[in-house]
């Protein structure tokens, strides 16, 4: 393979393309993709060994053409729930479209509504006062 078939790989079924997709729904879905969001998903590449290059290919790519590529494994799984629900949180607000773009990844990795809103609650604990906060913004727009 030469480094021109390099660029031409189809990258569609990368899991790691759907793991950026799927964080950037989240933090873009308030219509507000903020520093502090982008932060937390660049601190996730970096904790996950995900290639920064891949985000930037991301943006070059349609969305729709990623194909969903989820964890196998329950452990996988809530990690990978409980890394978007980090990325809701960071404004300590969770606007509707986030719960329900949150709640739509949930369900295609195999979760029920009831299993999402007791990892939010899990993860809330872990938060001290800004927990709070966020479940209980979560609470009333959910």
């Amino acid at each position: 393979m030469g480094l021109f078939d390099l660029f031409k790989r189809d990258l569609s079924n990368d899991p790691d393309l759907t793991r950026l997709r799927d964080l950037i729904i989240i933090s873009a879905s308030d219509s507000n993709y903020s520093l502090d969001e982008n932060g937390i998903i660049l601190n996730i590449c970096r904790q996950e060994g995900i290639d920064i290059d891949k985000l930037q290919k991301l943006f070059k790519m349609n969305p729709e053409k990623i194909k969903d590529n989820y964890p196998t494994s329950l452990v996988e799984k809530s990690k990978y729930l409980r890394r978007l629900i980090e990325v809701m949180a960071t404004d300590k607000v969770c606007y509707p479209q986030e719960i329900e773009a949150l709640r739509n990844i949930s369900r295609n990795l195999g979760f029920t509504d009831e299993q999402t809103d007791a990892e939010i609650r899990d993860y809330c604990k872990c938060l001290g006062k800004k927990g709070d906060a966020v479940l209980a913004s979560y609470e009333e727009n959910k």
